[in-house]
């Protein structure tokens, strides 16, 4: 049976969609590959959202030049979002590529697959993508008690330093009754945890008009067999009360927090079109901490944005200080092309960046820590997700924070809710005992 191997950059969107093309591939008969040396097609699911990324997958395209060198048979597919901006322009500077899909067109690939004849080249992708889903019983889950799923597609905000809304077109939301029907039939499956996508998942319903975030959440917490729900990434813009109010008062829904702030300039943000000031961000996470005490919070920074000076970064540091998240994404500013920033003038050496990225970078690793200090002693129910690479006596799993804990067990205890007790602080994890198995 042919072999396929598929190599994922990015966000969990790409994940998700990487997951829906090992499906389709199944289900055409391919079986996985281990090894990427011994596949019959290789596909790359492409991320644009900065350079480096990009950068990496030119790094593999390369390495896969000599794959095909030695087998002319190897069909070589991009997918995503760089194929999507890139489109015929991949094709030219790597001949030895098959075939281009932009975003959402993996859904085409049994024709494309059925049509290819060795010498012809395929590049599929609209100028305006528009989302088409698959089948949810088709798709082939990393694992078989979690599972990711998409709620809304695309993107209307068009922050200025953002490729996405181009690449991944507008805002379009799933049918809800759809949506219900694949946590039902996931729950059946012996899924117990679920991740609902977006990128901007709180902005879920607006172009349904009758449905929000908050009322999905709702109606999945009343599924049986599902132990948790997590939802990411919100826009804090579009935080409702009522979105607060129901993860306050539906245990399943996880009280963690996506919210990127991306600086703590009120210059910044607008230049970045963000359309909040900071003192309107931290006032929601006040909002949040005083109707869930416990909740937890990640944000995405964006340093050396075009135009910022020292006091601008000064006032991220403070943000960083004042709120105090659990984790912070930190990036240097990566101009992306067709994206008004990229137009923007940018006078701030590469050195000063750099030093603003290692200066928020170590007061990050101070604060983490010392939230990570303030958990030993304490006992956290965790879903037990995976053996750890470099200690095959320990698993791995998250809190209902989703913070990450190391500890030892049996690897049949995979899947399940485990209560366990903290011992120990480590810059980004913790280390634990466990007591015993729970049942949520």
């Amino acid at each position: 049976m042919p072999k396929y191997y598929i190599i994922t950059y990015g966000c969990q969107m790409n994940k998700s969609d990487s997951e829906k093309v090992a499906g389709i591939l199944e289900n055409l008969g391919y079986t996985p590959s281990e090894k990427m040396e011994e596949a019959d097609i290789i596909l790359l699911n492409t991320c644009s959202v900065r350079e480096r990324a990009e950068e990496k997958v030119f790094g593999k395209l390369g390495e896969l030049r000599k794959l095909k060198k030695r087998n002319q048979n190897l069909l070589i597919g991009i997918f995503g979002c760089m194929a999507q901006r890139m489109k015929e322009e991949l094709i030219e500077k790597f001949p030895h590529v098959d075939f281009v899909l932009g975003s959402y067109k993996f859904t085409e690939l049994p024709k494309i697959l059925e049509s290819l004849d060795g010498k012809k080249k395929v590049v599929l992708a609209e100028d305006i993508p528009s989302p088409q889903d698959v089948d949810f019983r088709v798709i082939k889950r990393e694992n078989k008690f979690q599972a990711w799923i998409p709620i809304i597609y695309g993107c209307n905000n068009f922050c200025t330093y953002c490729i996405v809304p181009y690449l991944r077109g507008r805002e379009k939301s799933r049918d809800p009754e759809e949506i219900i029907r694949e946590v039902e039939y996931l729950a059946s499956q012996g899924v117990v945890e679920v991740t609902l996508l977006g990128q901007n998942v709180d902005s879920y319903g607006k172009d349904l008009g009758n449905v929000d975030l908050a009322d999905l959440l709702v109606e999945i917490h009343r599924i049986p067999g599902i132990k948790r729900i997590r939802f990411l990434t919100s826009h804090p813009r579009d935080v409702s009360d009522k979105l607060i109010r129901v993860v306050a008062t539906h245990p399943k829904v996880c009280p963690h927090w996506h919210l990127p702030l991306q600086a703590g300039s009120d210059r910044i943000l607008r230049r970045m079109g963000r359309g909040y000031t900071y003192s309107e961000y931290k006032a929601l996470i006040e909002k949040i901490r005083a109707e869930i005490p416990k909740a937890s919070f990640s944000t995405d920074i964006i340093v050396g944005f075009p135009g910022e000076e020292e006091e601008d970064f000064l006032a991220t540091r403070r943000a960083l200080e004042e709120i105090k998240f659990d984790t912070v994404n930190l990036a240097i500013y990566s101009k992306r092309p067709g994206t008004p920033a990229a137009n923007y003038e940018d006078p701030i050496p590469y050195e000063t960046k750099k030093r603003w990225f290692d200066e928020l970078e170590n007061l990050q690793r101070k604060i983490i820590y010392e939230k990570n200090l303030s958990m030993v002693g304490k006992e956290e129910i965790v879903l037990a997700e995976e053996v750890n690479p470099k200690n095959p006596r320990e698993l791995s799993g998250r809190t209902e924070n989703y913070r990450l804990v190391f500890f030892e067990a049996e690897k049949e205890l995979i899947g399940k809710f485990l209560l366990v007790k903290i011992t120990e602080a480590r810059l980004w994890s913790l280390k634990g005992e466990v007591i015993r198995e729970v049942d949520l």
